[in-house]
């Protein structure tokens, strides 16, 4: 089977990628692209254009005449954070699958809305592009064996050299800007997610906006657990972007355990092992992953063509649950105070 793809609005840069993989893919056909707001896109739809060879008749500015007239199976959407619940509702009647660009929403309200506008009968997965590299589910297998016992603490540290273009949405704190809705998605998502699930009780952050500027360019979360304290920090103060150079401090996740550590920001190797019998540590390479893994589009696929569930990080209700994680370090840097986490 063939299956009928659109990718729509291009707010994220990640659109473009997602297109290739479509275009790349045996079993998907891209029958159409959209883009209503252009003004606010970072990614690009002309390129896309001219790169994969789209016909003028499948580019579409309205959403609605898009997904009417080319009856696509599966929307890829990639609006701005603070309209990815309106995009859910207004392509949930059309009766598509549906994978959106990470984080899950701007704010814990959108994302029920999201999940109340859903059929659940349709496939519904959260796109985040670390869900594709071997490394994460590397992290994930080796707390999974107890090799470094129980989880005591989390530090994780995300960002970039300064979220591209200047001047773009993600400087604008009404479409759902700063440095903590852009990187502290990834932390709260795959802590929670390397933990089996486990969330804090208690949530302080803080962040720090610059003089002229209306959205944070760094934040700091400290997360309480039984066990201890987790720190998640975001920041767009880095040399450089990691998808060009990994930068210093490098980007990734601290996890410490009553019989060990791992870490994944050592620039020499992709995952390190620390423990009481190799207390100098060891280096791990990542096995390969499933097929499924190569990418969005190979996973929605075979989601699809097994009827399988969405797992983990893909799964918006997942999602839902470690995002209130996000909602409670908005709410606390916004008051100044510890809160308890959000239900």
């Amino acid at each position: 089977m063939t299956w009928r793809f659109v990718g729509a609005n291009f707010d994220q840069m990640h659109m473009n990628t997602n297109l290739e993989w479509v275009h790349s893919h045996p079993d998907a056909e891209l029958v159409g692209v959209c883009d209503e707001e252009p003004g606010t896109s970072t990614g690009s739809l002309p390129e896309a254009v001219s790169d994969l060879e789209i016909p003028d008749g499948d580019v579409y500015d309205d959403l609605d005449a898009c997904l009417e007239e080319t009856a696509p199976d599966v929307v890829l959407g990639c609006p701005r954070n603070a309209e990815h619940a309106t995009f859910v509702e207004r392509v949930a009647p059309y009766d598509v699958h549906l994978a959106i660009e990470k984080p899950l929403a701007a704010t814990l309200a959108g994302a029920d809305r999201m999940l109340e506008a859903w059929n659940d009968e349709n496939l519904f997965v959260i796109n985040w592009p670390v869900l594709w590299d071997p490394v994460q589910h590397e992290v994930r297998q080796l707390v999974e064996t107890g090799i470094v016992g129980d989880v005591l603490e989390i530090q994780y540290y995300g960002g970039n050299a300064g979220a591209p273009p200047d001047g773009s949405w993600f400087y604008d704190l009404e479409a759902g800007g700063g440095s903590l809705l852009d990187y502290l998605g990834y932390g709260a998502t795959f802590s929670t997610w390397f933990r089996g699930g486990e969330l804090p009780t208690d949530v302080t952050a803080e962040t720090y906006v610059p003089d002229g500027m209306a959205v944070d360019v760094q934040s700091s979360t400290v997360c309480r657990y039984e066990s201890g304290l987790s720190t998640l920090q975001t920041s767009w103060r880095l040399l450089t972007n990691p998808w060009e150079i990994q930068p210093q401090p490098a980007k990734g996740y601290e996890i410490v355990g009553t019989e060990g550590a791992i870490s994944t920001r050592d620039r020499e190797a992709p995952i390190r092992v620390t423990t009481a019998d190799e207390p100098e540590g060891y280096a791990v390479e990542p096995d390969p992953l499933p097929d499924r893994f190569d990418d969005l589009v190979c996973y929605v696929i075979d989601r699809l063509e097994t009827g399988e569930s969405p797992e983990g990080p893909a799964d918006p209700v997942f999602c839902r649950a470690a995002h209130r994680i996000v909602e409670s370090a908005r709410r606390s840097a916004d008051r100044d105070e510890t809160v308890a986490l959000v239900d």
